[in-house]
């Protein structure tokens, strides 16, 4: 299974477009995120929402914001303009979490505050029922895994 949680910054907003068949959105943003040292740079990192999650994504979020990203990571293939192959990654976005209080931004259609103190669990988990604490993932990802590692 490919399942992907990244804390990142976001370095552009989200933009929305649409599939041309159905009309389904898609919001597309970049973000950048640390890398494991120290001194490694910073990386950057093309996230992708498709369906109620774009919609919330371009609502929700804005350039600078720091969040916590679930999804399934895959490796595109581009053609640079010196004829060369370039691989770049890419994030479809199941879930995203705001580190500062505010709202999760999930495939779902369900809105869960996220809260800062040290009681942060929600009712729910607190009574056992962990459906909404599972990772959902969305009809629209592709269930191939394209990571060549």
């Amino acid at each position: 299974m490919n399942h992907c949680l990244i804390q990142a910054v976001i370095n552009s907003a989200p933009q929305m477009r649409y599939t041309k068949e159905n009309k389904t959105p898609i919001a597309e943003m970049t973000v950048n995120f640390k890398g494991l040292r120290d001194e490694d740079p910073f990386r950057e990192l093309k996230v992708l929402g498709w369906g109620t999650i774009a919609q919330e994504m371009v609502g929700e979020l804005k350039e600078g914001q720091n969040i916590v990203i679930e999804g399934r990571l895959r490796m595109n293939s581009v053609t640079r303009k010196d004829g060369t192959k370039e691989k770049q990654p890419e994030l479809t976005a199941s879930r995203i979490h705001n580190i500062s209080p505010g709202v999760q931004i999930t495939s779902e259609k369900k809105e869960t505050n996220i809260s800062h103190s040290n009681n942060s669990n929600s009712s729910e988990e607190k009574s056992g029922n962990t459906e909404n604490s599972q990772w959902n993932t969305s009809p629209l990802v592709p269930e191939v895994d394209e990571i060549p590692f």
